[in-house]
């Protein structure tokens, strides 16, 4: 069995500090009723556990940009700023601030480093105001009652005449915006589970369930497949990024989410009777943090894309699906009751 030091490699400097760190914050915790600022509870959450300190640079900076990306946002001034990552359990700006303890030990985050994670924000203002902030100016979001398509000028005019819709397979989708490019298709799962202790105390080989899993950079590696679906995607924010993102000059923004709900389960439910309808809010798994579980992996997506805060529609089949789905149209009748139109 190798020894720590030899696992650990160029690692193991920085993983000692960890461990000096964990047990000064310890003792100072222990003088304070076991309380520390959340920041620095953080630090000592991932010195017990430094599950990143293995990965590769490439990996390290991959995740920095994509974690810069989504705690920026452009404000309805056409001002780049940096949105509220405190909200819920605060969980992006507690993995940033895991990926700084990386960072810097490792000596990566050069000015160089930090204007490529930076860039995915500025391509919204290539060619001058981004056109997010022409097409909605001012315009406030109303939480909880709307949900917003983006697409071309032609298409929003008919699904606002129409209501038609172009419903595609989940297997068609893949990389749409100026976020830093990972591979996340609608139909895979990437994840990593976290084996550093495993590493440590047992070697690049576990067994669990009768299967052997080798360990790569402290971490198991695990996809998961998720049988073809039927995907009808929104946003549940009226959001400047999102124009850009989808190469769309238009937006419907639909004002009552109910309504249009039913009318669109109606449809799609025609077109596929046997097949499951499900709605909802989409949960942003990061790879490191989460593992698959439940039976509604069509509404995961890679935290990468939480910025786009996606309201999906999902066909789901109640049994495994043999043939290469094809995409097919609906109409749910005129929305102006419901909708409205909003063009660059």
């Amino acid at each position: 069995m190798p020894s720590e030091k030899e696992v650990l490699g160029k690692a193991f400097g920085p993983y000692q500090y960890y461990k000096q760190r964990e047990r000064e914050l310890t003792e100072e915790a222990s003088k304070n009723g076991n309380n520390l600022p959340l920041h620095m509870m953080w630090r000592l959450q991932y010195y017990r556990n430094p599950y990143l300190i293995l990965e590769t640079d490439e990996k390290i900076l991959e995740r920095f940009g994509d974690l810069f990306s989504n705690i920026l946002g452009i404000s309805k001034e056409c001002k780049i700023e940096m949105t509220p990552g405190m909200q819920g359990d605060a969980r992006l700006v507690r993995y940033f601030t895991e990926i700084i303890e990386e960072t810097n030990w490792r000596g990566i985050l050069t000015p160089e480093a930090t204007k490529g994670a930076a860039s995915p924000i500025g391509e919204y203002f290539k060619g001058g105001t981004p056109l997010g902030c022409q097409m909605f100016g001012d315009r406030e979001h109303v939480p909880n009652e709307w949900v917003v398509k983006y697409s071309k000028a032609e298409y929003v005019q008919d699904m606002y005449r129409f209501g038609r819709f172009r419903i595609s397979p989940a297997s068609d989708y893949s990389k749409g915006s100026y976020i830093k490019a990972i591979k996340d298709y609608e139909t895979s799962r990437p994840y990593k589970l976290k084996a550093l202790s495993d590493l440590l105390q047992r070697g690049n080989v576990i067994e669990a369930q009768g299967m052997k899993m080798t360990i790569q950079n402290g971490l198991i590696p695990l996809n998961v497949e998720v049988d073809d679906y039927y995907l009808f995607s929104t946003c549940k924010e009226l959001d400047r990024r999102m124009p850009t993102d989808f190469e769309a000059d238009a937006a419907l923004i639909v004002k009552d989410r109910g309504k249009f709900s039913h009318r669109l389960r109606k449809a799609m439910l025609a077109q596929q009777p046997s097949w499951t309808f499900l709605e909802g809010e989409v949960y942003y798994y990061d790879p490191y943090n989460d593992i698959p579980k439940g039976d509604n992996q069509e509404f995961w997506k890679h935290y990468a894309y939480s910025y786009q805060k996606e309201y999906r529609y999902i066909l789901r089949s109640w049994r495994m699906n043999y043939e290469t789905l094809q995409p097919f149209f609906i109409e749910i009748g005129p929305l102006d009751d419901i909708a409205e139109v909003v063009i660059a």
